[in-house]
C-alpha cells in the first residue's frame, strides 16, 4: 500500500517534470520566433526606404535579450532532466521493479550522441548579431564617411557606439561563460 503511494507520488512528480520541459521547449521555440522577427524589424527599418541605419545598434541588445532567455530555459530543462535521471527514474524503477535504463531521461543521457545543436546556434548567432552588427556600423560611421581620425568621436553616435560596443562585447562574452557549457 505505502509503495502505491509512493508510485502514485513519484509519478506525479515525473509528470509535472516532463510536463515543465515540454513548456520550456514551447517557450524556447516562442523566443526563437520573436528573435527573428524582432531583428527582421530592425534590419526592415535600417535598410529600408529612409536608410534608418543607425537602428542596428539596438539589434545586439534584442539578440543578448532573447539569448539568455533561451539560454536560461535551455538551463533548468537540463536541471528538470537530472532531477528526473537522478531522483525520479531510479526511484519508479526500484519500486515497479525495471531497470532504470528504461525511462527515458536516463536512456537519453546514456546515447553517445545526442541530437541537438540549438543551444550552440543561439550562442553562435548571438556572436555573429554583434560581430555583423557592430562591424557594419563602424564601417560606415568611421570609413565610409571618411572620418578615421580622433575628432570623430566628437559625433554623439560614433561615441556612444563605441561605448555600447565594449558593453555588449562584455555582456556577450559574460553569456558565453555563464551558458556555454552544460
Amino acid at each position: 500500500m505505502a509503495e502505491d503511494v509512493a508510485r502514485q507520488h513519484l509519478e506525479v512528480l515525473r509528470q509535472d517534470a516532463r510536463d515543465e520541459v515540454k513548456r520550456r521547449i514551447e517557450q524556447r521555440d516562442k523566443y526563437s520566433i520573436q528573435l527573428t522577427i524582432a531583428l527582421g524589424i530592425i534590419v526592415a527599418v535600417a535598410f529600408g526606404s529612409t536608410r534608418f541605419d543607425k537602428v542596428l545598434i539596438a539589434a545586439p541588445l534584442v539578440s543578448i535579450y532573447f539569448t539568455v532567455l533561451i539560454l536560461y530555459s535551455y538551463r533548468i530543462h537540463g536541471i528538470l532532466a537530472r532531477y528526473l535521471r537522478e531522483q525520479i527514474e531510479p526511484e519508479l524503477a526500484r519500486i515497479c521493479g525495471t531497470s532504470p535504463k528504461m525511462e527515458w531521461e536516463t536512456f537519453y543521457s546514456s546515447l553517445p550522441a545526442k541530437p541537438g545543436i540549438r543551444r550552440m546556434f543561439f550562442l553562435m548567432a548571438l556572436w555573429v548579431v554583434y560581430f555583423l552588427t557592430i562591424t557594419y556600423l563602424l564601417t560606415t560611421e568611421f570609413l565610409i564617411d571618411g572620418c578615421g581620425n580622433i575628432s570623430c568621436w566628437n559625433d554623439a553616435f560614433r561615441i556612444t557606439l563605441i561605448i555600447i560596443s565594449g558593453a555588449y562585447l562584455l555582456a556577450s562574452g559574460w553569456i558565453t561563460l555563464l551558458f556555454g557549457k552544460d
